[in-house]
């Protein structure tokens, strides 16, 4: 699940305190030295050994967007193939209770390097939230999922970067809520400059969502978009339940599996590094500029209930990463 609530977290004004990642964590939880794999998730050092093969074996540059101060290896990266033009973006582990994308990615590899083979630039961020996935929490800065509570924070918030839903004058918030999330945004700031974002797909899971799961569909077709079509098909075709119609939790509408306006019946305004990605016009020092203005953005949410098989909801994911060259297909193709 991907909603994202705007924080005031100090980082750093003159002599005031900084709140980094590891400053709001449980004394118990942060004594904790073991992965957890109990859900049948990868550990932490084996799922990067698999993302370390782009490079290694295929020539992909890898990039650290964001090192953890004090630890060894807990790094948020990226990889991208050496050629640019528009691209194919694929992100996930925004949130580290939502193994199931990750682990899709790290077991599907060999569907993007294909496609990369046959020339299409791709940027690849697979787990963006190493710290969260490694304790299986939900943020990087504390075990407490609710974060009216612990104060928890996304590292995926670009709310300092988007313009606010009144005059459109001014960012939503005055910063970014820690230095993962400002680390990662501005990267993807500085990467769509080089890799155009063409079609985005997030993986996501929503434990929450007993029902069935759902996907949000952003960028400059919302609505109708043949990818979002396809991407419920696959999904379907696994067996995971999948929502056709009614409402959300947060009153937004599924028509036909997915989910392209608000509760409102407003564009997605989410606060969102798909947001971002999808959003024609940025606030940055001040100044509006251009932003990444993706055609197709896709945000693939499956159930993942107390009680949901984790091998059904890998095999979700991974049918969408395993259908990537259809999908980038569909989304080149003109529109009538």
């Amino acid at each position: 699940m991907r909603i994202v609530i705007a924080l005031a977290v100090t980082l750093c004004v003159g002599d005031a305190p900084v709140l980094r990642a590891d400053d709001a964590v449980a004394p118990q939880a942060a004594a904790a030295t073991a992965d957890y794999t109990a859900d049948g998730r990868l550990s932490l050092a084996a799922i990067m050994g698999r993302f370390d093969s782009l490079a290694t074996a295929h020539g992909w540059q890898e990039e650290t967007i964001y090192a953890y101060p004090g630890t060894t290896g807990l790094a948020i990266k990226s990889w991208r193939t050496p050629h640019r033009g528009e691209a194919l973006w694929i992100l996930s582990g925004i949130h580290g209770e939502e193994p199931a994308g990750p682990n899709a990615i790290a077991a599907n590899l060999a569907s993007l390097t294909e496609l990369a083979d046959a020339g299409v630039p791709i940027v690849v961020i697979p787990l963006a939230n190493p710290k969260a996935y490694r304790h299986n929490w939900r943020y990087p800065n504390t075990p407490e999922r609710d974060w009216k509570k612990g104060g928890g924070y996304s590292v995926g918030d670009a709310e300092y970067l988007l313009p606010d839903l009144d005059a459109g004058t001014r960012p939503r918030a005055d910063q970014a809520p820690g230095p993962e999330t400002a680390a990662l945004t501005q990267y993807v700031l500085r990467l769509a400059q080089q890799y155009p974002p063409r079609m985005v797909l997030d993986l996501h899971e929503d434990e929450l969502s007993t029902e069935g799961g759902y996907i949000y569909s952003q960028g400059t077709q919302p609505e109708g978009n043949p990818v979002g079509a396809e991407i419920v098909r696959l999904l379907q075709a696994t067996g995971i339940p999948l929502r056709q119609s009614g409402q959300t939790r947060f009153g937004e509408t599924i028509v036909a599996g997915v989910i392209s306006r608000d509760d409102k019946g407003r564009p997605i305004r989410d606060g969102s590094i798909d947001e971002l990605l999808a959003a024609a016009e940025v606030i940055v020092d001040g100044s509006k500029v251009r932003g990444p203005a993706a055609h197709t953005v896709v945000v693939v949410e499956t159930p993942a209930f107390e009680g949901s098989k984790f091998d059904l909801r890998v095999a979700a994911q991974g049918a969408v990463v395993q259908h990537v060259r259809e999908l980038w297909r569909v989304n080149m193709e003109p529109r009538q």
